[in-house]
């Protein structure tokens, strides 16, 4: 997946809240995960995991970035929308 939605402010209205697990690894780029009230900045080479039912949102730092993102069944329907 790629993301080129920017880092900045996030609304309540960004975060998404669904049931399942989200797990991410980051091949290019720096993304920073919105996690609740937390701001976590994901490097290349490094990887996310979190239970989708704290509010969430993925953003890219300073340029596209991509990741490989794994879904739970749940996660898969809230996402893609299957």
């Amino acid at each position: 997946m790629r993301i080129t939605d920017q880092a900045g402010d996030v609304s309540p209205d960004d975060l998404g809240v669904h049931p399942g697990r989200d797990w991410f690894t980051v091949l290019s780029g720096t993304v920073v995960l919105y996690l609740g009230e937390r701001v976590i900045r994901v490097e290349a080479g490094q990887a996310a995991s979190f239970s989708t039912m704290t509010p969430h949102a993925l953003r890219s730092d300073r340029g596209p970035a991509e990741i490989l993102i794994i879904l739970n069944h749940n996660g898969k329907r809230s996402h893609l929308g299957t």
